[in-house]
């Protein structure tokens, strides 16, 4: 008897599969974008920015990636309300 269950299984299956970053190129194959385009769009808010990972090494997360994926024209980052310094 197996002590996984099935739905833990798949979650199990579904790390293993996705990297924890997608870098550059990933990103331009799964988009379809151009490099130029996936900045300009970052610059925008229209698309996730990359994580730094050391020198100069950047990548995207799976779920931020997603999130873009799955509603392209709608997707903008959402900016916290800067609050007023008070003394």
């Amino acid at each position: 008897m197996s002590l996984i269950q099935p739905a833990d299984r798949c979650v199990r299956q579904l790390l293993m599969v996705a990297p924890a970053f997608f870098r550059m190129a990933d990103v331009i194959r799964i988009t379809a974008l151009s490099r130029a385009t996936l900045y300009r769009r970052i610059a925008e808010g229209k698309f996730p920015p990359p994580v730094h990972l050391g020198g100069r090494a950047c990548g995207w997360t799976p779920t931020a990636l997603q999130a873009w994926v799955d509603d392209p024209a709608g997707y903008s980052i959402v900016v916290a309300p800067s609050q007023p310094v008070t003394d």
